[in-house]
């Protein structure tokens, strides 16, 4: 039964638009909501069964300054340990309770498992492209209660499945061959929540399914069926909230109006819950987050066309971020500074909200000359500055990198 909602372009707000101040605004930590002063932006229309909350890019105003205590908890830095079979390089981190799990790119290794105190434990799998190896991999999921470690490659159609002491256990057969795709495995129950790239002849675009492949239940593409371009399209599942799955539709030539979606497995819905009317022709790119209290989301301009011997490449132009209030529906561009650590700027995706954390993953380059900016500032306090001292005497050129790790506020 394809049960997902129509699409959300066409919704015109009508609130007037309203100044947030003069210019862009500092906010202190100490205020309770650096939105108060903003306008209504956004308002919710029923879209059938469901509310939504439709923003106008138009009624968008000055850019606001948000400090990071203001969704999160001060954050704990952790040191990867030295090794060399520890080293990571530029990568991208997953994280739970007791363990942080990091996959490199740039070059290519296999992903590597440390505790929270950043003690490197095993690697996880093996890159290559034999039985149970990967290579590019797109999502990734640490199960404490079961003890597993879930990778998903970048096209296939199992799910590889790993113990703590990354030994290569039996794969979870999909049912699909799955491009790009999103997945949550519920370590209770066992049901694992799929989403994947729309293709007009793929099946579903989300299911839920046991760990034996079995299907329980899904969504057809519907209105969402996009062609077949991996290099054009992307799935943005948010996973800010641990116990929602929400996913958005990234398209790029052309790109394409669209909403970010909660799926109801007990209903076997795409609830749509937050959309931009965007006042640009043709549409930017563009992707949807939800976080505890508000929605954010990016745009960007036209992007950057340049041309070489062999082809034209394209990236994006310069990126907007936007916050709205879920309550009041006021909003604002916004920018995030780390006031725990001398406030400087957070530039995404450096630094991401992940199931329930802010992580950032950072070279020790990087993070010295963040510090050694940071010192410059006049307007930080005498304590953050000694605990930017104290850590940038910690700090050599040749460790491993700093795992940024805060929880967030509910």
């Amino acid at each position: 039964m394809d049960t997902t909602t129509k699409l959300l372009g066409g919704l015109l707000i009508t609130t007037m638009a309203m100044s947030c101040g003069t210019g862009t605004q500092e906010q202190s930590a100490k205020e309770e909501d650096p939105l108060a002063n903003c306008p209504v932006v956004g308002q919710y229309v029923q879209v059938g069964d469901n509310q939504v909350l439709s923003c106008d890019q138009s009624l968008l105003g000055d850019t606001v300054h948000i400090p990071l205590s203001y969704f999160a908890e001060e954050p704990e830095i952790v040191k990867l340990d030295n090794r060399d079979e520890a080293l990571v390089g530029q990568t991208t981190v997953t994280i739970s309770d007791n363990y942080i799990l990091t996959h490199s790119g740039y070059p290519l290794r296999a992903f590597k498992l440390f505790d929270r105190k950043g003690n490197y434990l095993t690697d996880i799998g093996t890159v290559g492209q034999g039985p149970g190896e990967y290579q590019s991999v797109y999502d990734a999921q640490i199960d404490e209660l079961n003890q597993r470690i879930y990778l998903m490659p970048w096209q296939s159609d199992k799910l590889l499945v790993f113990d703590m002491q990354g030994n290569i256990l039996e794969p979870i057969p999909l049912g699909y061959r799955c491009p790009k795709a999103k997945f949550r495995v519920d370590p209770v129950t066992g049901i694992i929540t799929i989403a994947t790239l729309p293709w007009k002849d793929t099946p579903a675009v989300v299911w839920t399914q046991d760990m034996t492949g079995k299907h329980l239940q899904e969504i057809a593409p519907g209105h969402l069926k996009g062609e077949h371009d991996t290099s054009n399209q992307e799935i943005l599942h948010s996973p800010t909230l641990p116990d929602v799955f929400n996913l958005c539709l990234f398209f790029m030539f052309p790109a394409r109006v669209d909403s970010l979606y909660q799926y109801d497995t007990e209903k076997n819905q795409l609830k749509p819950v937050f959309t931009l009317n965007h006042t640009t022709d043709p549409v930017p790119w563009h992707g949807y987050f939800e976080w505890p209290n508000h929605f954010t989301g990016e745009f960007s301009g036209p992007p950057i066309e340049r041309k070489t011997k062999e082809s034209w490449t394209f990236t994006q132009g310069e990126t907007y971020s936007y916050i709205i209030d879920k309550k009041s529906g006021k909003g604002a561009y916004f920018k995030l500074y780390n006031d725990y650590l001398g406030n400087q700027d957070i530039k995404f995706p450096d630094g991401i909200f992940s199931k329930g954390y802010f992580v950032r993953s950072i070279e020790p380059g990087n993070l010295l000359t963040d510090i050694e900016e940071a010192l410059k500032r006049q307007d930080i306090s005498d304590a953050v500055r000694k605990k930017l001292t104290d850590l940038q005497n910690t700090i050599d050129d040749d460790d491993n990198n700093y795992v940024m790790i805060a929880k967030l506020k509910k």
